[in-house]
């Protein structure tokens, strides 16, 4: 019999009292009403989201079908931001690993999942990133909640997060066993303050990104991991969108600060243009996540294909040491002629590019009206930023040619005076 203690979790009381009612209980109709309910509210807010479909490889061209058919855009949606997924080495890199290990894993790492080429590429991401051992997980959502999970496993247990995480950061607080807590954004003072009243917690686990989603701006990690350590906290530190990007060869911005934090989280999907994600540190961590992590160990193991891809991004990173900086230098560029063009767009040198509107209305007129200027970049809207600050998030890619951003800029330009 399966037990909470055997699955990770903290043991619960077997029986659960309803409250009581009066009322007549809920009939089956009543709840599909209650769904129906739920999306007319959601149509009415202008928030109903749809599912893009498109039938092309991703890469800086784009087919999307929309109605009267098949649009070609240019693509600013993508988060492949050294444009791997479509390189020859990685498709070949791919292949190889698809023709050696067959289409799946066929299980989880524990159970007969963990392929050989699972462990390859742990070792030489560790190698990479100088941490003595590396986990991977299914996505990069799994390795966030791999993470919190197994560090917070105690409810005298805290997990302090900066209020820009991932929500896959807030999901793994949320179903780990210890208390979330959370502090202003990128604000160490509002974090020291929040340390020093959890003194007395088992463990203390701070959860911050090195660049943000939604702003592309950059957290002060050499501060924070000061902090840490003097006040005796766990560090985890979500590199998903700095690695490729930032520090010496692109190993993120951790490696540029000099910083080594606790776990390193890393994502597979984005700069090395596969799928997945990982956890990186020592020796002790990446155990206790191997025997605690629920979404590793309840997740049938990556496809052979995407771990392969990864393999030979890899390997191309560190043939082309200088794409980060020129990816980087494109980026600044960008956000400059769009500052010139007019547009509420903040400083920095990361390929996440927001271009701040407002409203809901504002975001999604822009959006539409650049699409049929040839561009695709959809409108970031609540929940995912708050109210007031929707925007078009452009993420640039080194695929992305001067041409591609000139005609970008002078759509802009013309929009703006719309906005």
């Amino acid at each position: 019999m399966t037990t909470a203690l055997a699955c990770g979790l903290p043991t619960l009381p077997s029986v659960v009292s309803p409250p009581m009612s009066h009322t007549p209980p809920p009939t089956h109709a009543d709840m599909r009403a209650c769904v129906r309910t739920e999306l007319a509210d959601l149509t009415a807010q202008g928030r109903l989201r749809v599912r893009p479909v498109i039938d092309s490889p991703d890469g800086r061209v784009i087919q999307l079908r929309a109605e009267g058919g098949r649009r070609k855009l240019v693509n600013w949606a993508s988060n492949d931001y050294l444009g791997c997924a479509n390189r020859r080495p990685v498709k070949n890199a791919a292949s190889r690993e698809l023709r050696r290990f067959g289409a799946g894993a066929g299980a989880a790492r524990l159970l007969a999942g963990g392929l050989a080429v699972h462990r390859r590429l742990e070792l030489r991401l560790a190698r990479w990133l100088g941490t003595a051992d590396a986990l991977l997980t299914t996505t990069g959502f799994q390795a966030n909640l791999a993470a919190v999970v197994a560090l917070a496993g105690d409810p005298e247990d805290v997990v302090l997060l900066d209020r820009g995480c991932h929500a896959s950061t807030y999901d793994g607080a949320r179903l780990s066993a210890g208390t979330l807590l959370r502090f202003r954004h990128n604000d160490v003072e509002d974090l020291a303050r929040q340390l020093e009243r959890t003194a007395g917690a088992r463990r203390r686990i701070v959860c911050v990104e090195s660049v943000y989603s939604m702003d592309g701006d950059e957290a002060p990690v050499a501060a924070i991991h000061h902090l840490c350590r003097e006040r005796g906290a766990l560090l985890v530190v979500d590199e998903a969108h700095a690695l490729g990007v930032l520090g010496p060869a692109g190993r993120g911005l951790c490696a540029e600060a000099g910083v080594v934090p606790d776990l390193l989280i890393g994502t597979c999907g984005k700069s090395f243009g596969s799928q997945g994600g990982f956890l990186a540190g020592d020796q002790e961590l990446i155990e206790l996540a191997v025997n605690r992590a629920r979404s590793f160990i309840y997740s049938t193991a990556a496809v052979p294909a995407a771990i392969g891809a990864v393999l030979g991004a890899l390997e191309l990173l560190e043939a082309n040491p200088g794409w980060p900086a020129e990816l980087c230098a494109h980026a600044v560029a960008l956000r400059a002629a769009l500052r010139t063009a007019g547009w509420q767009v903040p400083e920095g040198r990361t390929p996440i590019i927001p271009l701040i509107v407002g409203s809901e209305d504002a975001a999604l007129a822009l959006a539409l009206a650049l699409r049929e200027a040839g561009h695709h970049a959809p409108a970031i809207r609540p929940p995912t930023v708050p109210e007031g600050s929707c925007r078009l998030r452009l993420t640039l890619t080194l695929a992305h040619t001067e041409a591609d951003r000139r005609r970008l800029v002078a759509a802009l330009t013309l929009l703006k005076p719309a906005i």
